[in-house]
């Protein structure tokens, strides 16, 4: 059987990059096991579902060798948990993980700790070496970006000018703070986050 596993580090990130790759690779959405948010160990709730249901000969696909774990301590002692367990392991990003590292370690069985500790070191320092050029990149674009006066974040439902309108009918008693939320759609975090662009506007 072939299960795919995605993860996401923060709630800024987006789980479907991962997913779509699995899902072109062939693996059936159904068997595509998800992590929203990281905790302090490898116990998340996606992970142990994906656990609970493998069984030797099975495969596991990833895009990212690091979304087994959180730093290249835990990725590393899954990697090595899973071949041990006659798990196949499938990265996208990397072809050469399975043939010329995964399949060499289980040749040398005897050897698989030194071997591992030697080629997975190497092949989880180039991903987190890429992930942080990534990182800077992003940091550098937006940077860039807010020099050259782009702005972030979603678009406001409804503009200032009119919302400052049906805010004057609250300040006159004539509608109540709920009852603009529920005509202009918004919610009360919006509607407070409004005031507070109109009193810095005034």
């Amino acid at each position: 059987m072939i299960y795919g596993y995605c993860r996401v580090s923060t709630k800024h990130q987006n789980l479907q990059r991962q997913i779509d790759a699995l899902l072109k690779y062939g693996v059936n959405l159904r068997f595509i096991f998800t992590d929203k948010y990281t905790g302090f160990h490898l116990d998340r709730s996606g992970l142990n579902e994906l656990l609970s249901v493998l069984k030797q000969g099975d495969t596991v696909v990833l895009k990212e060798i690091d979304r087994l774990g959180r730093n290249r301590k835990e990725t590393k002692e899954f990697i090595i948990t899973l071949i041990k367990n006659n798990i196949e392991i499938i990265c996208l990003d990397m072809p050469y993980l399975k043939e010329f590292i995964i399949d060499k370690i289980k040749e040398n069985e005897g050897f698989l700790e030194i071997m591992a500790n030697a080629l997975l070191d190497v092949v989880l320092e180039v991903a987190e070496q890429e992930r942080k050029k990534i990182i800077q990149r992003t940091s550098e674009g937006r940077k860039k970006a807010i020099e050259e006066g782009r702005k972030f974040g979603r678009t406001p439902k409804i503009g200032l000018e009119v919302f400052s309108k049906y805010y004057e009918k609250f300040l006159t008693r004539e509608l109540k703070a709920v009852e603009i939320q529920k005509e202009l759609g918004i919610s009360k975090q919006s509607y407070y986050n409004y005031i507070n662009l109109l009193k810095k506007g005034s």
